[in-house]
């Protein structure tokens, strides 16, 4: 553990440990790994009342007020301007941005300070089916912004890099979101509780919007007749509607949402086949979680999934194609599982990505002539 004073503040998501998805799914991890590493980390997390959190694991957890009477789009963005100014006012060394919404506030601050934030990109998120007209412009608007006024930026993904550099023109630091290989024995017990058997289903793990594809892979289950497990929570109309629609259906199994580690790592161990939908985004953590497990994976046919598996699954692009895949190599014993595995081993491990972001942090604060620094919150 290396001895340093310096504190980083993460910004963007809806805290720690991980209920949500991607971002958070990120914040967890690498805070995690840089208190190891000797950093002080502070998550910023948005709440209803100011009220203490409990650290987490040498994480200290600062809360952000935000009423709860503001839509969702606007509690992300007083959020977005609370959390920049609480960084600034506890004088962190970097600030780790994830996502683009508090870009609509970068300006109003000093260069000097501007230079301390490191924004994770998020996918091509404006791309995404579920935001109308007004949604999809805002969206492209704060992309502008991060990539235009903050210090440095970061894709997941090759695709996501390319797409910066060919859009606006910068260039952008690669560093994909890590994953840790399972070291314990995968239990059956939670799946033997909800009927199922070793190796004689699908999973999909995700969240159930239509980017996802989700209604094209239950599709193709069914038209396979084999068994589908959906991990994902009915949070809104488009989950739902397919709830309502599949559920009555004895091979189409809705798990709902799930955030024990002991039961995802059963679900994907056991699983004989793993289906990626996302069309969107970069390197998804749940595609890495798969790969770790060594799962069998079949992926979307897209940029994304191709810069993360390589040649470590197959791809499809529409229905008739996932379905011919299920039905080839259901009863198949293929070594793409394993050398999922042995990818996800060599490049995306929490180390390496945590060195990464460490290399970042001090080129950052190495850059500064700082002034004294406030005590920080504990």
């Amino acid at each position: 553990k290396a001895s340093t004073n310096k504190t980083v503040a993460i910004i963007g998501t809806r805290g720690i440990p991980n209920s949500y998805g991607g971002f958070e799914y990120f914040a967890e991890h690498l805070s995690v790994s840089l208190v190891n590493k000797g950093y002080q980390v502070l998550v910023l997390e948005p709440t209803k009342a100011l009220v203490k959190l409990e650290n987490y694991q040498g994480v200290v957890r600062i809360p952000i007020k935000v009423s709860k009477l503001f839509p969702h789009a606007i509690r992300k963005i007083i959020y977005g301007c609370k959390s920049l100014k609480k960084a600034k006012r506890i004088n962190a060394d970097a600030i780790i941005c994830c996502g683009y919404t508090p870009a609509l506030f970068f300006i109003f601050y000093s260069k000097s300070f501007r230079k301390k934030i490191i924004v994770n990109l998020d996918g091509i998120e404006w791309k995404r089916a579920k935001w109308n007209f007004v949604g999809k412009l805002f969206l492209r608007l704060t992309e502008y912004l991060s990539v235009k006024w903050s210090g440095k930026l970061v894709a997941d993904n090759k695709g996501i890099k390319d797409y910066i550099l060919k859009k606006h023109g910068e260039e952008t630091e690669l560093i994909a979101y890590g994953v840790n290989i399972p070291t314990k024995k995968p239990e059956v017990g939670p799946l033997t509780a909800k009927g199922l058997t070793p190796n004689n289903y699908g999973l999909t793990v995700a969240r159930i919007e239509p980017e996802n594809q989700i209604e094209l892979i239950i599709k193709s289950f069914i038209t396979a007749g084999k068994t589908l497990v959906i991990v994902g929570g009915l949070c809104n109309r488009y989950a739902k509607t397919l709830h309502n629609i599949y559920s009555n259906l004895p091979n189409v199994v809705f798990w709902g949402a799930e955030y024990n580690s002991d039961n995802l790592l059963s679900l994907r161990s056991h699983a004989n086949l793993y289906v990626h939908g996302h069309t969107v985004g970069g390197t998804n953590p749940s595609l890495l979680e798969a790969m770790a497990c060594g799962c069998k994976i079949a992926a979307h046919n897209n940029m994304f999934n191709h810069h993360t598996l390589d040649n470590t699954g197959l791809f499809f692009d529409n229905e008739r194609q996932l379905s011919d895949l299920i039905e080839n190599y259901w009863n198949k014993t293929e070594s793409w599982g394993t050398d999922a595995k042995l990818r996800a081993a060599e490049q995306y491990s929490w180390e390496v990505v945590t060195n990464k972001y460490i290399g970042l942090i001090e080129n950052a604060t190495n850059k500064l002539n700082k002034k004294p620094k406030s005590q920080c919150q504990k």
